[in-house]
């Protein structure tokens, strides 16, 4: 079985059209929210309340999970038919992690310009963003320690961990992302924000600094 863990802060909206899992465990892993988000994520899958920040949270959810494999992802995706399986079978066959095609939803061609950057930073770079679904067999997880909890790049982080440990793979079932924080700051800098940050994070900026831009940046 793998377990879907969904890490959330004030998230109502976003899991208002969340989708039921089915085959899978599903836990959200709450860090405070005052939104209404608990209520409804309690009628989706199991919810399990921790300290705020995404490493965290997902390291708490991995530690109440009790599948084989996990499978990390954000509130405001949506996996498609055929996702959980894929990541299955790629356990199965020796890949200790990965993630998902890149689709996000939402129709300018700059979108799918995107779409093509991401797909080949994960196909040929082994690198994952979390907003398209990250997975790892629980071995591979354990074995790298889980996320580094730090401010930012958390997730990076954890592929590169995942990358000298084994082989990760880029899934073709697509995880649809929501365009919500490129429509908040737009398509231009919102992608020119996530380049800045991700090149400072591989040249060495402490995430402590880094988070501080982020927030300066939005």
């Amino acid at each position: 079985m793998i377990s879907v863990i969904v890490p959330t802060l004030n998230e109502a909206e976003a899991l208002k059209t969340f989708p039921p899992l089915q085959g899978c465990e599903l836990i959200f892993v709450d860090g405070g929210s005052v939104d209404g988000t608990l209520g409804i994520a309690s009628k989706l899958g199991r919810v399990v309340r921790s300290k705020r920040g995404r490493g965290t949270q997902m390291n708490r959810g991995a530690r109440e999970a009790s599948g084989g494999a996990l499978l990390f992802l954000h509130a405001d995706a949506r996996l498609e038919h055929g996702a959980l399986e894929a990541a299955e079978r790629a356990a199965a066959e020796g890949y200790v992690g990965g993630g998902f095609t890149p689709r996000i939803e939402a129709d300018s061609f700059l979108y799918r310009w995107i779409e093509r950057a991401g797909a080949f930073r994960a196909r040929r770079l082994g690198l994952f963003y979390g907003d398209a679904g990250i997975f790892a067999t629980r071995e591979a997880f354990e074995s790298v320690g889980g996320f580094p909890e730090i401010p930012i790049c958390e997730e990076f982080e954890f592929c590169r961990a995942l990358r000298r440990l084994g082989r990760v793979t880029l899934l073709a079932p697509a995880c649809r992302i929501s365009p919500r924080r490129w429509e908040r700051l737009g398509i231009v800098r919102a992608t020119l924000r996530n380049w800045l940050i991700t090149a400072l994070f591989f040249a060495g900026v402490p995430p402590e600094r880094l988070s501080k831009i982020y927030r300066h940046v939005r």
